[in-house]
């Protein structure tokens, strides 16, 4: 339940319980630090069960966002003989292993962790993650073949397009004024939606859907309802804007349909010919600016890996596990990186009776809390309370 659903430790917890009030079979229930030490074991007999030696191994890495001073790096794997192009990858498809924390990530660092790795799985055929400098350069390296990851492309792309862009800078800051003013007053429910901090290029979406619905209503006949006449004066002036919109519906209807063909039944030759037929009726500048973006880049990556016909083009399914970890740890900022990291590892781990018995009697307490001490070093919540406890002794 906990590692299929976003129900907190505490929930599932309660969840037991009440399964036992009304179940006629007995068992007893699990509290919190219990279920949350299984997930732990779950995570680390995953992460630490052999992995076959082979040629074809295909590696997805990413960091998370820094916490505290360090950021954890993780590498889930795949065999390329194992990858479905018949749709995305799952959790279980893949298997974790590398998971260490470190407050300097550089070049060299990565490439020593993919060597060592190569020296355990046998050859990695190609890498699946970001541009960042230095997963860029260890890739580099090591010498395996980095297939930058389409999710993070696309959104270079759009930055690229709209970053400098004087129209797209005026929409958004007027938005966001007419989202403060009215969102307390009787047309919010009319308020553009908010703008994200975070990966703002990439999801352009909900403001190109809204500024298509605003206009529509504009367009319309005036409304009587108490409110909504001076909102209509207030978002008269986005009339002026509706070839802007009409674009960035192309482009972000446009960045869809390619996410939908790559991500699900991957990179190669074949996708790369039907997303420009998706891509044939565009018509705008910004759109004509992303398709030869996105098929240079796609022609790009498949030369690459050599003798690979299809290959992964995205990690999102190491961003949705790096997501879901965020959650658990949400409610305790000041927790750091702890060994509940694990619960990354854990999502990959067949869930079924057999492995989780596996798991369960065979890891013990004290391995997972050594392996924490290793490759993740001392809590942040940890030292918090070392550095209170020593500031509150009294000098003698």
């Amino acid at each position: 339940m906990k590692l299929c659903t976003s129900a907190s430790f505490r929930a599932v917890a309660k969840s037991s319980h009440i399964i036992h009030t009304y179940h006629t079979a007995s068992f007893q229930t699990a509290a919190p630090s219990t279920i949350l030490w299984w997930v732990r074991k779950l995570g680390y007999y995953a992460l630490t069960r052999p992995h076959p030696r082979a040629d074809d191994w295909v590696i997805l890495l990413d960091h998370t966002v820094k916490i505290g001073s360090k950021k954890l790096f993780v590498i889930l794997g795949i065999r390329e003989r194992n990858i479905d192009f018949t749709r995305p990858l799952r959790y279980e498809d893949l298997e974790p292993v590398w998971m260490s924390t470190s407050a300097h990530w550089n070049g060299p660092f990565v490439r020593d962790i993919l060597v060592r790795l190569q020296h355990r799985l046998g050859r990695i055929k190609y890498a699946v993650g970001d541009y960042g400098s230095d997963i860029k350069k260890g890739l580099r390296l090591a010498g395996i073949a980095h297939v930058h990851d389409l999710t993070h492309r696309i959104a270079l792309t759009l930055k690229t397009l709209y970053a400098d862009d004087t129209d797209y800078q005026t929409v958004t800051q007027r938005l966001a004024r007419i989202r403060q003013r009215f969102w307390l007053g009787g047309a919010g429910h009319l308020v553009p939606p908010a703008q994200r901090t975070k990966s703002r290029y990439h999801n352009l979406r909900p403001l190109a859907e809204y500024g298509q619905q605003i206009l529509a209503y504009l367009d319309r006949p005036d409304n009587t309802v108490s409110g909504e006449d001076t909102f209509r004066d207030a978002i008269a002036w986005m009339r002026e804007y509706r070839a802007f919109f009409l674009e960035m519906d192309e482009v972000t209807n446009a960045v869809t349909e390619v996410e939908r063909l790559v991500k699900r039944h991957g990179l190669s030759t074949e996708m790369i010919a039907a997303c420009g037929e998706r891509l044939a009726t565009i018509s705008t500048e910004k759109g004509y600016h992303f398709k030869f973006d996105i098929l240079v880049y796609c022609h790009m990556m498949l030369a690459l890996p050599r003798m690979c016909d299809t290959i992964l083009g995205t990690s999102d399914i190491l961003e949705s596990a790096f997501g879901k970890y965020k959650n658990y740890v949400s409610c305790n900022p000041m927790a750091g990186i702890t060994d509940l990291a694990l619960c990354i590892a854990a999502f990959t781990c067949p869930l079924t009776l057999e492995a989780i018995t596996e798991a369960l009697e065979s890891v013990r307490e004290e391995e997972v809390r050594q392996w924490g001490r290793v490759f993740l070093g001392i809590p942040l919540l940890r030292k918090r309370r070392q550095a209170f406890s020593e500031s509150q002794k009294c000098p003698e």
